[in-house]
């Protein structure tokens, strides 16, 4: 029985294949036109052979005739008897007969028609043509012809034919068969058992199947189809995994409540909050029991019915043992008009928030009831956020222009100064920066900025308290220049020098760079003092260190040590540029003279001229110069000389 079974569905099967439906759609069509074209062809074939055969025989009557002419007019009657056996040449012709003038059959060859009466008969007259261009009939040739032998053996060719077509269309269907279960209905079969086996076992199966076809290509998509489905479940499974994970284990709490209130889900964190014991032990319980005030449910289901959702939305809820907590709730309503939530215990922030405002509060009263001048600045962009009404009054801008602005707007000074500055702060240690600040009307004051950072509002801002220093300024610049400057001439005194010197020297060794120093005595100043007066030498001196000065670069160091005798440190500088700037300054003042209230004087100078070595020291250096200085002055005066 079951073979039965198995028989009737194979022959199902096979009566349902592709590629028997292939066939008996085709052949029947295909076999008929074939037939039609070989009866088409067959005819015009026998046509043309039958054409070609009567051609045949008349150009033999015609060429036979022109024989027999000959023959019949000089009687040699066994010549013409053998003439006629030359039809035996072609297949087709039968027989032959000789008419005489009087249309008298008087010689005949093989088969006649009264024998056969499907023989064909084709005439030919038989004639001896005169020099004078007459004719004299001699009688007439007729030759029997038929097409039996051509037609037996067309009827053989079509039939052989007929056979190696058949035979052909016999073993393309078997190869078709062969090829179409290799390449297609093996690989079909494979394919519909995958499908099958995926629909009883529920497991996606794969078919195992390569070829470089349409077929193949098809397998391959239903695989990767299978790959790419069997991912994306178990990226489903895991996806559910990890949100029954998260929602179990989320720190914050996360439920849903039916429309009647009560609690069809909740998480291990929110039964915390509210003071369960369990999940099950909550769930069933009626939410709308635990508000401490039936207003702010009202206004969180007015907005949830307005607008379908609620964010941050703050309220106070009841625990189960009665205490009572701040809860931050968002949340949105579902289709079946279920809620679902996520909460979160708030008491701490709450309380945490109340003790800032109550903080912000106090700062606030001190910030803006001081008299000493603050600004709130963010140090991200420098812009200002708050300031204070002593500000106001102190910079000449309104609170609204003051915060529209930045620090930079305020400050004076580049960007390379406040650097430095900022680096010499930390260098001194000091809890205060020094700026110049501008204020409304343009005035210019120097300020000492103490900053430090403050949290306002979970905001990182710097607050910054600014005293007016400008007049303190004025008296240290003033202290500065008294301490370090000369009063008579204004080059640096010889405390300052030789505090540069050494900064000097130290900087030019590490960085193995040139310097020079220049050694100057006024020639006969004390002439000058004794003729003229104090006042003249005064005023010889004050004009001879501004035209110095003048000369001298500005990175140079030019410094009265006493009396007529300068010094100069030339940074930077080599032995023979130095020697040139010698000369250039003794040039100066041999050649132009000093105007003064008496006179126009001249007043030469002794220059002395030293390079550093290695390891020199400020001491070293100066004596060398000044012993060149003493030769410069034994040589005569008014004149240069280097160590």
């Amino acid at each position: 029985m079951s073979k039965t079974n198995d028989g009737k569905a194979a022959m199902s099967s096979y009566s349902n294949s592709l590629f028997i439906k292939f066939l008996a759609r085709t052949l029947p069509p295909l076999l008929t036109a074939a037939l039609l074209i070989m009866l088409f062809f067959g005819y015009t074939t026998q046509h043309d052979i039958r054409n070609e055969i009567d051609t045949d025989v008349e150009v033999f009557a015609t060429s036979l005739s022109r024989i027999l002419d000959d023959l019949m007019w000089n009687f040699q009657t066994e010549e013409l008897v053998s003439a006629l056996g030359t039809i035996t040449s072609n297949p087709a012709m039968m027989g032959a007969q000789l008419f005489d003038q009087k249309d008298s059959s008087f010689l005949t060859y093989g088969v006649l028609p009264e024998e056969d009466p499907e023989i064909l008969t084709i005439e030919q007259e038989i004639y001896k043509q005169q020099p004078d261009g007459s004719r004299i009939d001699l009688g007439r040739l007729e030759v029997y012809y038929s097409y039996a032998d051509a037609d037996k053996q067309f009827r053989q060719y079509i039939t052989g034919q007929a056979i190696r077509f058949f035979l052909s269309i016999l073993v393309f269907t078997i190869a078709g068969i062969y090829a179409y279960h290799s390449t297609i209905g093996t690989p079909l079969k494979k394919l519909l058992h995958a499908i099958r086996a995926t629909e009883g076992t529920g497991q996606w199966a794969q078919v195992s199947w390569q070829s470089n076809d349409e077929i193949g290509e098809v397998i391959s998509a239903h695989n990767s189809l299978i790959r790419h489905v069997s991912q994306k479940e178990a990226a489903l499974a895991d996806s559910k995994q990890r949100y029954r994970q998260l929602f179990d284990n989320a720190l914050v709490g996360i439920y849903q409540v039916r429309p009647d209130g009560t609690i069809k889900e909740a998480n291990k964190t929110i039964a915390e909050i509210m003071g369960y014991a369990s999940v099950e032990e909550m769930n069933g319980e009626n939410a709308n029991l635990h508000y401490a005030d039936i207003t702010d449910r009202e206004k969180l289901w007015t907005e949830l019915n307005t607008t379908g959702e609620i964010s941050n939305f703050q309220t106070r809820l009841l625990r189960k043992d009665g205490t009572i907590i701040w809860v931050e709730m968002s949340g949105r309503i579902n289709p079946d008009d279920s809620f679902n939530g996520v909460l979160q215990d708030v008491t701490a922030q709450m309380e945490a928030r109340k003790a800032l405002k109550e903080r912000d509060e106090l700062h606030r009263a001190f910030f803006e009831d001081n008299k000493a001048v603050m600004l709130l600045h963010d140090p991200l962009d420098s812009n200002i956020q708050f300031v204070n009404p002593a500000a106001c009054q102190y910079y000449g801008y309104s609170n609204e222009e003051l915060t529209s602005m930045s620090i930079r707007d305020l400050d004076c000074m580049s960007d390379k100064e406040m650097f430095n500055e900022l680096q010499k702060a930390t260098t001194e240690r000091r809890n205060y920066f020094k700026h110049c600040h501008t204020l409304k009307d343009g005035t210019k004051r120097h300020v000492e900025v103490f900053t430090g950072p403050v949290s306002l509002a979970n905001r990182q801002l710097h607050y910054s308290i600014v005293l007016d220093v400008t007049e303190k300024r004025r008296l240290e610049a003033k202290l500065e220049r008294m301490a370090t400057r000369d009063q008579l001439t204004g080059a640096y005194n010889r405390h300052a020098f030789f505090q540069i010197a050494r900064d000097e020297i130290v900087r030019t060794q590490r960085f193995n760079r040139s310097m020079a120093v220049l050694m100057f005595d006024l020639d006969h100043f004390k002439r000058v003092n004794d003729t003229y007066g104090h006042a003249i030498g005064d005023e010889v001196l004050r004009t001879f260190a501004l035209r110095c000065r003048a000369d001298l670069r500005q990175s140079d160091i030019f410094a009265r040590l006493g009396g007529e005798e300068f010094a100069a440190i030339l940074v930077e500088t080599n032995e023979e540029r130095a020697m040139e700037v010698a000369e250039r300054i003794r040039s100066i003042a041999a050649n132009k003279p000093i105007p003064t209230e008496e006179a126009k004087l001249i007043v030469t100078v002794s220059i002395g001229v030293a390079s550093i070595q290695e390891n020199d020291t400020v001491a070293r250096i100066l004596k060398r110069a000044d012993a060149a200085l003493y030769r410069a002055k034994e040589s005569g005066r008014n004149s240069i000389v280097k160590e």
